[in-house]
């Protein structure tokens, strides 16, 4: 009897060592499987949640850094837009300016004079103007000299007359104060006649009426950007209306001028 418990104990005890070898093992962390699209189960959430971990949570997303894009410069946005830059000069955006001209004066008679003949003068004077667009205001000082040559009995005197005037003019331009520009001059002018001379000596006029006169002015030129400013280059014409001895409109003659200046702007807008 013995030896049969003896054989069955020897034939049991292979089998039963190779059970136990196939028995499937506890796994020791489900935390180190590979996480696969299928692989969180149940098993792995009741671990999880045994253990305090918290497989939700997430690490924070680097920041994300600027970097230069290749061709834009430090000074520009990321929409590609450059800084402002100054694309006037504060000559191009001002609203007042300042000036000179200077030239010749000659007086056209409407009609011929006896004996008379104009002949040529000067005018020199400052100029201010307000406005930057194509209307602006246009006021000057000037000093100016008409002269006229007489011949009568054998003689030829020059006689000439020296007046302080101030035209109050609306200039109408063209283009913009960044490039050349031409413009017309209208409006009224004053007058007063400083003095007389005849053959260069000066004949006092205290006491004579008519030394303060008005008329209409009207020129035109042209304006021609150099530096900060324009050189400006003008024909005009004066017409006289009256004087302090009452209007009259047929005076049968045109005061001419012909100038050149110059015209730079006062500060900006």
């Amino acid at each position: 009897m013995k030896s049969i418990y003896s054989f069955l104990t020897l034939l049991l005890l292979p089998i039963s060592l190779s059970f136990a070898q196939t028995k499937p093992q506890a796994a020791t962390s489900p935390a180190s499987n590979t996480a696969t699209g299928g692989s969180t189960n149940r098993m792995q959430d009741l671990y999880d949640e045994h253990h305090g971990i918290n497989r939700k949570a997430t690490t924070a997303a680097p920041a994300r850094t600027e970097t230069q894009q290749p061709g834009r410069s430090a000074g520009q946005t990321q929409t590609g837009a450059s800084q402002p830059e100054r694309t006037a000069s504060a000559g191009s955006t001002s609203t007042k300016r300042i000036g000179f001209r200077g030239g010749v004066t000659y007086p056209l008679f409407l009609e011929k004079q006896a004996f008379t003949n104009p002949a040529l003068g000067f005018v020199g004077g400052i100029t201010f103007n307000f406005g930057a667009g194509h209307v602006s205001f246009q006021p000057e000082i000037n000093y100016t000299r008409y002269t006229k040559k007489v011949a009568l009995f054998g003689y030829n005197d020059t006689y000439t007359n020296d007046a302080l005037e101030v035209p109050l003019l609306v200039k109408f331009s063209t283009g913009t104060y960044a490039g050349n520009r031409f413009f017309v001059n209208v409006g009224p002018y004053a007058a007063y006649q400083i003095n007389s001379g005849m053959n260069g000596k000066t004949v006092s006029l205290d006491g004579t009426k008519g030394r303060f006169g008005y008329g209409g002015a009207l020129g035109i030129g042209a304006a021609l950007k150099a530096g900060p400013g324009h050189v400006t280059v003008e024909v005009r014409g004066l017409y006289p209306l009256g004087s302090d001895m009452g209007f009259n409109a047929d005076s049968k003659r045109i005061l001419g001028q012909g100038t050149v200046g110059y015209t730079f702007p006062l500060g900006s807008r």
